[in-house]
């Protein structure tokens, strides 16, 4: 029976073993990773809770904020435990979590703070913890419902106003940190990032 294969093609073919291999297999398109995260901040965490207003509560309380020169960890970890103190504190008291364990409002900046680039690595920052924090299977605060945004580096139990009266007892410690803005809460240049238990 005729063939279309030369001399020369069978002649390679003896001497290379067989066929040529099959072209490799086309790579994949990659995953859309802003797709991906704009995914995830959607989800729903709780009835009263979102995944992106879990960002955008860690970002109104810790927008100032940036490394320093002898953390003990990054602040996007820093950021991450305090998500997972919010998501804690969330499971424990649902809509009644601004009760026990109050926190700043989910505020979205403006377009126009967010051309600020300390403003959008902060934004950044928060949007990353908390999807870290709702994606891991680990809580690194091992149950804490609070934290606290102090000048010092006390580890001494947290008083909270009528709660508690020996206060509660410290998680993690996270810092120190740079801090931009004295005006509010934290009136310290440095910042450390306290997660405690209600325990």
């Amino acid at each position: 029976m005729a063939t279309n294969i030369s001399w020369w093609d069978r002649l390679i073919d003896s001497l290379s073993g067989g066929a040529a291999p099959p072209p490799p297999r086309p790579t994949p398109p990659g995953v859309n990773q802003e797709a991906w995260a704009k995914n995830v901040e959607r989800t729903r965490i709780s009835p009263q809770l979102t995944v992106h207003e879990l960002g955008l509560i860690v970002f109104g309380e810790t927008q100032p904020f940036a490394d320093g020169s002898d953390f003990n960890e990054p602040i996007t970890l820093g950021r991450q435990k305090l998500a997972h103190t919010i998501i804690n504190a969330d499971e424990k008291w649902g809509a009644r979590r601004q009760r026990y364990a109050s926190t700043h409002g989910p505020v979205e900046p403006s377009e126009n703070a967010l051309q600020n680039p300390a403003v959008r690595t902060s934004y950044e920052s928060s949007m990353t913890a908390a999807r870290e924090a709702y994606l891991s299977d680990v809580d690194p605060t091992n149950g804490a419902v609070f934290f606290y945004l102090g000048g010092t580096p006390s580890r001494a139990n947290r008083v909270l106003s009528g709660y508690r009266p020996q206060g509660v007892p410290l998680s993690t410690q996270s810092g120190p940190y740079n801090n931009s803005y004295t005006g509010r809460d934290v009136k310290s240049r440095t910042v450390w990032l306290n997660t405690y238990w209600d325990r």
